[in-house]
């Protein structure tokens, strides 16, 4: 990649960074900038080794003209371009970084316009990885990041292509850096070694149990991720890239044309990661009667950076006549009252908590007064001891 340092007329002496800023954070390895983020986010499939950092250069324009000759983001790409006399044809991309704000950063065609807030490893991998070829993730609510944009889109926290709407760590000199790429957009972009990839199109009739290596530990034998008919699975851990995700945690997503969506464990309080002990499919009462998919987080090893799941698929055991069979309203029937009875007994599970947090706060403010009396029966017994003394 082109990155084109530039300044204007009147802000050539605003203080820059200098040019070996932003070779580390491009082109240098071993730096914790775009170069190590994208080898290691691409499992080792690309990298930007052979980008060329071009040193500031003023234009001939104010920062006031440039703006009101240049409206849109490729516009001000293009004047960068221009600025340097580039031959784009001999790389893959083009960053434009401006010394000022000058509005609109982002990714337009083979470019990426960038101003000061923007010379951070995350925004910076978004926008590349647009230039590469990466679409936006979704989420399945129908939450508005944006005014413009689509619900559920930037909702993938877990994920690049939800930036700026992600975890991230802190880097020193490079501000916020990570989230990896999830595993459907590596799949996409021919990234994942299928050696690495266990996949079962049809699991009709099938269980099985299997573990799954943290997608951020490559050097780790072992699956990094488990392909069930349209199904990803994936195992994150809060350390490298994924440092800043909130907890441990599998992902499940799935594919949209070009878009990659996480599945929710949790649609009502937006809950997109499973923890030990869910289960991602049908309910009891579903799959008791219909059969289908289901999905078990098992377990995580932590120390090992793997997590074990298990699986298994029933067929629907109705006979195929359905409605027209003469037993189907029992069928019917009891799916009803089944899922009426998971649905009490799920919210007895609710209140019980809350009656135990009520307890709890209760217990909490008795401690509280009895401390309280405490403290006033020593100070009485102060108050008696004086007393006494002046009798």
């Amino acid at each position: 990649m082109a990155i084109l340092l530039c300044k204007f007329t009147d802000t050539e002496n605003i203080s820059s960074p200098p040019k070996s800023f932003f070779e580390n954070l491009f082109v240098n390895r071993g730096t914790g900038g775009l170069n190590d983020y994208w080898s290691d986010s691409s499992q080792g499939n690309i990298d930007l080794n052979g980008s060329q950092v071009f040193d500031w250069k003023v234009s001939d324009q104010t920062l006031a003209e440039f703006l009101q000759d240049r409206p849109t983001r490729w516009d001000k790409i293009v004047t960068a371009i221009s600025t340097f006399a580039l031959d784009t044809s001999k790389y893959a991309g083009v960053v434009a970084i401006y010394n000022v704000n000058v509005k609109d950063g982002g990714n337009s065609g083979i470019g990426v316009l960038a101003g000061p807030v923007d010379w951070n490893v995350t925004f910076l991998g978004h926008e590349t990885g647009h230039v590469f070829g990466l679409q936006h993730s979704f989420d399945q609510s129908t939450r508005l990041k944006e005014t413009w944009s689509s619900p559920g889109e930037y909702y993938d926290m877990y994920d690049i292509m939800s930036a700026m709407n992600v975890y991230t760590g802190n880097h020193p000199q490079f501000g916020s850096y990570g989230p990896l790429l999830n595993a459907p957009n590596l799949e996409r972009m021919s990234w994942l070694d299928p050696s690495r990839v266990w996949t079962q199109i049809n699991p009709n009739n099938s269980s099985r149990t299997l573990d799954v290596v943290s997608l951020g530990h490559r050097e780790i034998p072992g699956y990094q991720v488990i392909k069930i008919a349209d199904l990803y699975i994936e195992f994150r851990t809060q350390d490298k890239w994924d440092i800043g995700i909130n907890r441990p945690a599998i992902l499940i997503h799935k594919m949209a044309g070009a878009n990659s969506v996480i599945m929710a464990s949790d649609k009502t309080y937006f809950i997109n990661d499973w923890q030990p002990g869910q289960i991602y499919g049908p309910s009891d009462a579903e799959w008791m009667i219909h059969g289908g998919l289901r999905i078990y987080i098992d377990s995580f090893d932590l120390v090992n950076n793997k997590a074990r799941i298990s699986f298994s698929h029933r067929p629907d055991p109705v006979p195929p006549d359905g409605p027209n069979q003469p037993d189907w309203h029992i069928y019917e029937r009891f799916l009803r009252d089944y899922t009426v009875v998971e649905r009490e007994v799920s919210q007895l599970h609710k209140e019980i908590f809350n009656t135990t947090k009520e307890v709890f706060e209760a217990r909490k403010e008795l401690l509280q007064t009895r401390q309280e009396l405490l403290t006033i029966n020593t100070e009485l017994s102060e108050i008696k001891g004086l007393v006494q003394k002046r009798k």
